[in-house]
């Protein structure tokens, strides 16, 4: 099934599928660090991946704005602001609350801030009429592995995706949102859609800050930046099965490499 609403996939099964379906954080990481440090955390196991800082601050806002309220206060539960965990009564209490993630008085108002920037942009009301969590999954036979997508929200029948992004800077996020490879998932989306005959006709980055009167932005990818990752993202599948196939993870150079100058040496040494 190429299309999986998010309950039939839970979100844990999706994070541990590599290698035999690769998503944007795999292919990241096999470009980012290399393939022994990928057949180290994703084939042998032995690795652990550290969670980007702020992650858990993302992941309480996905929860809130992709499963609801409902869920979010079975799953979360703020620490009052006067309470130590390391006392007697801090103990006890995350103890009745055992099960449930704790997140801190002043992060739950940076989230309601957040939330409500979210919801009254004027692009809350598309982004209600798409599925939340829905993964997409399309298999090479030339591979032998897939590829996967798990935007937060996609509403097929307008082929149309929205990724929620957490950030510190709103006046930065433009210009980081490509350094930050947030465009690879959505060319892995546009892939695995097209496998269905299904044309992404937008994509879209749904930024808000992580600060107190947090302000929102939606950002479209441009379609060539799309089709750069597709290219890029297709080469590092193809050479991860390569790699799996022959059990071959060494990446040593044979040539020595020129260093390159940064710029402003540059300019000093033509001044």
């Amino acid at each position: 099934m190429p299309i999986i609403p998010a309950e039939q996939l839970p979100i844990e099964v999706y994070h541990s599928s590599a290698p035999a379906w690769l998503s944007k954080t795999s292919i990241r990481d096999y470009l980012e660090h290399g393939p022994s440090w990928f057949r180290q955390a994703y084939i042998d196991k032995t690795l652990a991946r550290q969670t980007p800082g702020g992650a858990e601050q993302g992941q309480a806002l996905d929860c809130y704005l992709t499963e609801g309220e409902e869920v979010f206060v079975k799953r979360y539960v703020v620490k009052p602001p006067e309470l130590s965990l390391a006392t007697k009564e801090g103990k006890a209490w995350k103890e009745a609350h055992a099960g449930r993630k704790v997140i801190s008085h002043e992060d739950s108002e940076i989230l309601a801030d957040a939330v409500a920037a979210v919801v009254t942009h004027p692009q809350w009301a598309g982004i209600q009429c798409a599925r939340a969590q829905t993964t997409i999954r399309r298999y090479s036979q030339g591979l032998g592995l897939g590829l996967q997508s798990r935007p937060d929200w996609l509403d097929v029948n307008r082929g149309i995706l929205y990724d929620l992004k957490k950030t510190r800077d709103l006046s930065r996020f433009g210009a980081q949102a490509i350094d930050l490879g947030y465009h690879i998932q959505a060319a892995i989306a546009g892939w695995c859609l097209a496998g269905e005959s299904i044309p992404l006709e937008h994509a879209y980055l749904v930024a808000v800050e992580w600060e107190r009167g947090a302000r929102c932005r939606v950002y479209e990818i441009p379609q060539e930046a799309l089709a750069h990752a597709e290219q890029t993202m297709r080469q590092a599948a193809a050479e991860i099965a390569d790699r799996i196939k022959r059990d071959y993870w060494t990446d040593n150079q044979s040539q020595i490499e020129q260093l390159p100058i940064p710029e402003y040496l540059m300019r000093k040494m033509s001044a």
